[in-house]
């Protein structure tokens, strides 16, 4: 490969700088350059050199942002920049709709806490794994089933939404978020978590019972209800007695 091709598209590339190039459009735009000498090992070669010579960021597997070596371009300030947007698009392509955001960012969201995260997880109908979204930050996804059966539907109608800009995410009201956190959970381990649930339930409303009561009717969260009932116990006492007459009918105690 003639050593001439990668000033040309490096030139072309500047048409598009600062912003989200796909693996397509760049292969598009080396084949104009290239014509009849492209094939994609070709292409694959040029762009390794594009990102040594940092025309090209790659923020992740087939997705770049153009730029030029004398722009100095921090990866935190890309990451700020793109990170909702492919979180949404890589979402809508792998998972479909029916999905929200849940555990501790849920819970952060609660508390206007907008920051992303190094991971975030995620309940789906369909999908179980995780992948990476941009750089070195990652998204867990997860099935939530009883017996087989998703528990998608039932959660759907307690779920919130957040927007930035013109995307717009689904996530676990507190109440799922916060027996979801507990679930694996250790007080001495946890601290962060710990605060976060403390700071929620301190201000507690007569929804927020009726939404644990219904989660519990499922079978689902024993023991996040009996951990939820140690804390309020010392932060909110008006919840405690709530939720003990919760467990007493629907759950049973446990020493934790």
């Amino acid at each position: 490969m003639r050593n001439s091709y990668l000033q040309p598209v490096a030139d072309k590339l500047q048409k598009r700088s600062n912003k989200i190039i796909y693996i397509d459009e760049l292969k598009a735009v080396i084949k104009t350059i290239m014509a009849d000498q492209y094939t994609d090992q070709r292409a694959y070669k040029l762009i390794y050199h594009l990102k040594n010579k940092e025309y090209l960021i790659s923020l992740k597997k087939n997705i770049f942002v153009a730029t030029k070596p004398t722009i100095v371009i921090s990866m935190d300030a890309l990451i700020e920049d793109y990170y909702r947007m492919i979180l949404h698009q890589h979402c809508n392509e792998s998972v479909g709709k029916n999905r929200y955001i849940w555990w501790v960012k849920a819970m952060e969201f609660q508390l206007k806490n907008l920051d992303i995260p190094d991971e975030i997880l995620i309940v789906t109908e369909m999908k179980q794994g995780n992948e990476i979204i941009v750089w070195d930050k990652s998204a867990s996804f997860k099935k939530y089933t009883s017996k087989k059966v998703s528990l998608f539907p039932t959660f759907k109608k307690h779920l919130e939404t957040i927007k930035f800009g013109k995307y717009s995410f689904k996530y676990a009201c507190k109440e799922i978020a916060i027996l979801e956190t507990l679930y694996n959970f250790d007080k001495k381990v946890n601290r962060y978590e710990y605060e976060i649930v403390k700071k929620i339930i301190k201000k507690n409303k007569q929804r927020a019972v009726e939404i644990f009561e219904n989660i519990i009717k499922i079978g689902k969260h024993h023991t996040s209800i009996n951990r939820l009932y140690d804390i309020a116990k010392q932060e909110n006492k008006a919840l405690a007695e709530k939720l003990i007459t919760i467990i007493k009918k629907y759950s049973f105690i446990l020493d934790i």
